[in-house]
């Protein structure tokens, strides 16, 4: 199979999953208990009338299949609706916040790769000496530790005892780009940490694997340096499995920083819906998850295209 037969069949692939993923969203939504007029009307003012108008006027009042059919023909133009409580677009209000989203991602991210891979490298190729230990101690508590405590933990600690870093807010990297790093680090340290310990771990383990494989000790046997075949063999054959967990593990920060950045109050895509689902600004929420889902497949559809450039054994069955 040829790439360009390769690439075709998994954008066909992709079709029906987008599909699926837009009817995932806008259904699950309609489960939330609460009704979204409920964030319009005021206290006091639980008018039917009022309430009638609303439903009306966003037609919540409609079939639910109606209400999908309209809102994906929106979708389709790139129009995600307006937020029932700012009355803005939505797809200004995610633009605004969905850059901050993948700056935090992109930091925790880099962080984690620098840090993984030549841990899980020199922990394989040294193995059962201090730096496998240490490597392996470094990924079991990364595992260990719950995003939301190590993200209080470092607050209090590199935040308020040392203040080393603001732990809360954001700076606009246009307007004062050290401000921005200054900002950025804490939270980005938190998410990566996970990431780490993930990394580490399938690191260590692909390239111990590939280090026993039988072209290795050919290669040895010709008398080619271990450094060499490090560098020239077994990296690039350890690096594809690897690179699934940092695709998918990518994909997946990009969804679930919510946690993060409410706690440091990071205003990105994450804060964005979980307030717009404390309000009941379905939506928000909608875009939102709409726009992260997406941005997972086409992540995973670049990864695909990856492996098939890195192995080019590799088929779509």
């Amino acid at each position: 199979m040829s790439f360009t037969q390769f690439l075709i069949r998994r954008l066909l692939y992709v079709l029906p999953t987008i599909f699926l993923v837009t009817v995932a969203v806008f259904s699950i939504l309609q489960l939330v208990p609460g009704d979204p007029v409920d964030a319009l009307l005021q206290e006091g003012m639980q008018d039917e009338e009022m309430r009638a108008i609303l439903n009306k006027q966003y037609g919540f009042d409609k079939p639910i299949y109606i209400q999908y059919t309209r809102w994906m023909s929106r979708v389709m133009r790139g129009d995600l609706g307006d937020s029932i409580l700012h009355g803005r677009p939505v797809a200004t209000i995610l633009k605004d916040a969905l850059p901050r989203t993948v700056y935090l991602a992109v930091a925790a991210m880099s962080l984690a790769v620098t840090l993984s891979f030549p841990l899980g490298i020199f922990a394989a190729v040294k193995r059962k000496t201090w730096i496998d230990y240490t490597a392996q101690v470094t990924a079991l508590l990364g595992l260990s530790v719950p995003g939301f405590w190590a993200a209080l933990m470092l607050m209090l600690y590199f935040g308020l005892m040392l203040g080393w870093f603001p732990v809360v807010g954001y700076t606009p990297p246009s307007e004062n780009f050290w401000s921005f790093l200054h900002h950025l680090f804490l939270p980005a340290f938190t998410l990566g940490l996970e990431m780490v310990a993930v990394q580490t771990r399938m690191t260590r383990s692909t390239m111990l694997d590939e280090l026993n494989k039988d072209y290795v000790q050919t290669h040895q046997a010709q008398g080619l340096p271990e450094r060499t075949i490090i560098a020239r063999y077994t990296l690039k054959n350890a690096m594809i499995p690897t690179l699934t967990i940092v695709s998918i593990r990518f994909a997946a920060l990009l969804g679930g920083t919510v946690v993060i950045e409410s706690v440091f109050a990071w205003p990105g895509i994450g804060l964005t819906i979980y307030d717009g689902i404390m309000t009941k600004d379905f939506p928000v929420v909608q875009g939102g998850i709409l726009v992260l889902s997406f941005s997972f497949i086409f992540i995973n559809l670049l990864v695909d295209i990856a492996y098939k450039w890195l192995d080019p054994r590799i088929t779509l069955e």
